[in-house]
């Protein structure tokens, strides 16, 4: 690949690969619009270019994704529960205090 070609393919977008620095969600009809911020470099991380690329994914890939997501969240150790507010764990803590 020549440089002119190589500019060329990176100026398009075609096979970016990188790291991910942010998302957008957005709904449509049928499903919905996943736009991805991918830099190649921390210059390019520091300079703010980011590559912006938008994917439209229906309810079953969306469910897909979402399977695939929290099997690689738990194959990490990843909890994906929230804990629950502050208010509800102090309200417990008394409450086992008074009752325990």
């Amino acid at each position: 690949m020549t440089g002119n070609e190589e500019s060329e393919q990176r100026e398009t977008g075609a096979d970016i690969a990188g790291a991910l620095v942010g998302w957008a969600r957005q709904s449509s009809r049928h499903g919905v619009i996943l736009t991805l911020q991918l830099v190649h470099n921390a210059t390019d991380y520091r300079d703010h270019r980011f590559h912006k690329i938008a994917v439209a994914l229906n309810e079953r890939q969306l469910r897909s994704l979402a399977r695939d997501l929290a099997r690689a969240a738990r194959a990490r150790g990843i909890s994906l529960n929230a804990k629950p507010p502050l208010r509800t764990r102090l309200w417990l803590f008394l409450r086992g205090l008074v009752t325990g």
